[in-house]
């Protein structure tokens, strides 16, 4: 009986370890995106303009189940110590300006409409908090554009 059991439980575990190897990954919008381009075009000087540089640092998550989480860093971070940062007076506004940013919460795919709605659960950006904050998407195999290209543009790439 126990050499059944541990046959069993063998095959159990062969044919998970197998599955699991073998599940591609979700299609959509469903992956981590590294950031590559965070750009507003400018009306008055007919440019764009990169708040947090031309090579931002961040990554947009869209879990399988629905979750979300952003994150944006200037390609130029902050230096300073963190006992400096007891003394450093900020303007909030250009602090995630120009700066960083984060959220987190969930977030429905559309595709069909071209747009995904963050829920917005939290994060460093008070007045996103309890809000939907509604984008348009364009996929093109491992990269999304999140803007209307138009007035604004986030490139993503695909990493996983």
């Amino acid at each position: 009986m126990r050499k059944i059991v541990l046959a069993i439980a063998c095959i159990l575990v062969f044919v998970s370890v197998t599955t699991a190897q073998t599940i591609k990954p979700a299609k959509g919008i469903a992956g981590i995106w590294k950031l590559i381009e965070f750009s507003d075009f400018d009306s008055v000087s007919q440019t764009w303009v990169h708040r947090y540089g031309k090579n931002p640092r961040g990554y947009f998550i869209y879990s399988p189940g629905g979750i979300l989480s952003i994150n944006v860093s200037s390609d130029t971070p902050l230096k300073i110590t963190e006992e400096g940062s007891k003394n450093y007076n900020i303007n909030f506004h250009e602090f995630f300006s120009r700066h960083s940013f984060g959220y987190f919460g969930t977030y429905t795919y559309e595709p069909a409409k071209g747009q995904v709605i963050h829920h917005v659960k939290g994060g460093t950006l008070p007045f996103y908090t309890d809000t939907e904050q509604p984008r348009q998407i364009q996929l093109k195999g491992d990269t999304a554009i999140i803007g209307d290209n138009i007035r604004t543009r986030r490139v993503l790439v695909r990493v996983e």
